[in-house]
């Protein structure tokens, strides 16, 4: 019975949250599995070799996207990502068509790496969104997550849209955009994410949001509705 209920509550939140951010803020909303990793520092070319090897010619509905750990809470190195807008590409992975590449594939990958966690989420809204079939990242793009558990997502979406729409001065081109776990996460079940240009980008454009009076309104307003569980940083190493 708890399961069911946990399961109905989370469609639930999840209605609720697409609803309230799809009206205003652009966005297509897509979905993604990833692979915390631990790496060492041998092993990291070899990984993008097999990588490149396994994805670099394929015509794939989705995109991965290797990454490199640059501050986490959590004992990992690299991150591993499958994402796109179709959720039917994403399930066919983890069908039984190709079964002998994909186990393979896996074997090689386990000799390169150590699989520290496996999450799953979706991006419900944001600014700056996918134009194809996942968003498309560069190499040296750095990524801030800010992980949460939200206790009342339709108040919380509504603020962030608020803020993200008198904040683009702020933010100029960079990414940043709202989303739900859907499994893997513990406690944390949201997630606001964050595109800079460099680690410059990063401190300059962090600097500014603190000084916003729009941020600070934001912040008071949405304190009593979630509680911080971790903070990541990552940098793209390479997207296929």
């Amino acid at each position: 019975m708890k399961i069911q209920l946990k399961q109905i509550t989370s469609k639930l939140v999840f209605a609720i949250a697409l609803g309230c951010l799809s009206q205003t803020v652009k966005a297509e909303p897509f979905h993604w599995n990833s692979f915390e990793l631990k790496v060492k520092f041998s092993n990291v070319k070899s990984l993008v070799d097999l990588l490149e090897e396994t994805f670099s010619s394929a015509d794939m509905p989705f995109k991965i996207t290797l990454t490199e750990t640059v501050f986490s809470d959590r004992d990992s190195t690299h991150g591993l990502t499958v994402s796109s807008s179709d959720i039917d590409a994403l399930s066919s992975l983890m069908s039984d068509e190709n079964k002998e590449d994909k186990d393979m594939f896996m074997a090689r990958l386990h000799e390169l790496v150590e699989v520290k966690s496996r999450f799953a989420g979706v991006r419900l809204g944001g600014v700056n969104p996918p134009t194809q079939t996942a968003e498309k990242k560069s190499k040296g793009d750095i990524f801030a997550m800010w992980e949460m558990d939200v206790s009342d997502m339709e108040k919380y979406g509504a603020a962030w849209k608020e803020l993200v729409s008198k904040t683009e001065s702020v933010r100029e081109n960079n990414i940043v955009g709202l989303g739900m776990y859907t499994f893997g996460r513990g406690k944390a079940n949201a997630y606001v994410i964050h595109s800079f240009k460099s680690h410059s980008d990063m401190s300059k454009t962090l600097s500014a949001y603190g000084e916003n009076e729009d941020f600070q309104k934001y912040q008071k307003e949405v304190k009593p509705l979630h509680t911080d569980i971790n903070n990541t940083v990552y940098k793209v190493i390479k997207q296929w």
